[in-house]
């Protein structure tokens, strides 16, 4: 058989649009999280609220959990922490929910 006949046209590469370049210094661990957290928002993966993240940690969805620890819920906490346990996802507690409350769509 001849490939010489199969010519199959191929599309230009599409543009990629290149990340803005990294901040200069340190980081604090909440702006590296916000930068984080917005990422995955621009990119369609985060998944926010209860009912949203229990689903992508049940599927295994989920790399990173974020959790305030001032929810009034125990229940709820209890619920996160054994589905990240359960599945081995990393779980981040952050305690002020203004660094979670500043990711807007």
């Amino acid at each position: 058989m001849s490939d010489a006949g199969d010519d199959i046209p191929i599309d230009a590469p599409a543009e990629v649009e290149v990340a803005a370049e990294a901040p200069k210094g340190k980081l604090s661990v909440e702006d590296a999280l916000q930068q984080v957290l917005k990422n995955a928002l621009v990119h369609d993966g985060l998944a926010r609220g209860l009912r949203e993240a229990a689903k992508a940690l049940d599927k295994r969805q989920a790399h990173l959990c974020v959790l305030v620890e001032t929810c009034t819920e125990a229940e709820y906490i209890k619920l996160i922490e054994a589905l990240c346990a359960e599945h081995k996802i990393n779980l981040i507690k952050v305690g002020d929910a203004k660094v979670l409350g500043g990711i807007r769509s």
